[in-house]
């Protein structure tokens, strides 16, 4: 079971916001019916900056975009991206990051693909533990289709497109078919 947790309002960041991840992950426990001491266990980042509970086998991904708040929680990899979608040099930084497949979408869905993109591309790193855009697969097939399942390094990775307004894009990205459920923080 993969939960995300969605708070609307102001938020710490860093380790001040720590407390929003813990709440969530006692909320995601008691939904779950598993026992762990989220509330005290240490937060630590990974060498590429994947945050982590010490000691605890709950995975959890974060994101956020103006005053939306966001933690998917889940017993396995996951990893989650929220964008509100505004202008940017997105042409430009599509023909930077993006693989051929990638930049061809967004020549013909414009700044609504390259968001369609960008958060799949963001949760997938996030939940391999991987650098931004680092050696990844594209997230869009030779057919110009956003795809719902990649392979990378032997393993099979799923997205799961996750709406919330029309200006905001999400995605989730699992290294299992699970089904996300949504939840008010």
């Amino acid at each position: 079971m993969s939960s995300i947790y969605i708070y609307d309002g102001p938020f710490e960041k860093g380790e001040k916001g720590y407390a929003l991840i813990r709440q969530a992950a006692v909320r995601y426990c008691g939904e779950a019916g598993v026992e762990y001491p989220v509330l005290t266990a240490e937060i630590l980042r990974e060498e590429k900056g994947k945050p982590y509970f010490v000691d605890i086998p709950l995975e959890f991904s974060l994101s956020h975009s103006e005053a939306l708040w966001m933690c998917m929680i889940s017993q396995q990899p996951c990893g989650l991206d929220l964008q509100h979608v505004k202008a940017c040099k997105y042409e430009e930084i599509a023909r930077r990051l993006f693989t051929e497949e990638e930049q061809h979408y967004v020549s013909l869905w414009g700044i609504e693909g390259f968001f369609d993109v960008w958060v799949r591309k963001e949760a997938f790193c996030k939940c391999t533990g991987q650098g931004i855009f680092s050696d990844m697969p594209s997230v869009v097939s030779k057919h110009s289709d956003l795809l719902m399942e990649v392979f990378w390094q032997g393993r099979e990775y799923f997205f799961t497109k996750i709406e919330i307004a029309p200006d905001i894009k999400c995605a989730a990205c699992t290294d299992d078919e699970v089904q996300v459920n949504m939840r008010a923080l």
